[in-house]
């Protein structure tokens, strides 16, 4: 398995393990300015969904343009406060097994097929999951943070 893919199934648990910290009553609850462990978790599995897609993508496709996404839309915009965290860790659970299981079957020299921004920046498969993996590590840390003003 490659190295990245054995951190990536490791932030799984994390993420689990930092979000059974809060108790299902603590979940919405913010300190000001932040956001909460729900809208944490909504986030992290919205951009599950993008990362899978660009993974895809960059398998599938000749340099495909990488698709960005403005993250400090989507609270509003997908109904941050009307989600559950259940459905949402459903989600995150189910689009890392998945993405581990495709992942896992790719040939070495497909972690350096590449994606491309439109302003021309270029990014390996390998580059994207530790993009993603910096990503998720940075809103566990923020999960147990957040615990711990409870």
């Amino acid at each position: 398995m490659h190295p990245l893919l054995e951190n990536y199934q490791k932030q799984t648990n994390d993420l689990l393990d930092a979000v059974a910290l809060f108790p299902e009553r603590a979940r919405s609850i913010a300190p000001e300015g932040e956001w909460s462990a729900s809208y944490i978790v909504h986030h992290i599995a919205d951009a599950e969904l993008h990362f899978a897609a660009r993974y895809f993508f960059t398998l599938g496709s000749e340099n495909p343009l990488m698709v960005p996404f403005d993250e400090d839309r989507y609270p509003e915009a997908l109904h941050y406060e009307r989600r559950t965290v259940a459905k949402s860790l459903a989600a995150i659970v189910g689009i890392r097994t998945m993405v581990l299981e495709v992942l896992s079957a790719v040939e070495d020299h497909a972690w350096s097929r590449i994606t491309s921004t439109s302003g021309g920046d270029s990014y390996s498969l390998a580059d994207l999951l530790a993009k993603a993996d910096s990503h998720a590590t940075s809103h566990i840390e923020q999960l147990k943070a957040l615990s711990s003003q409870m």
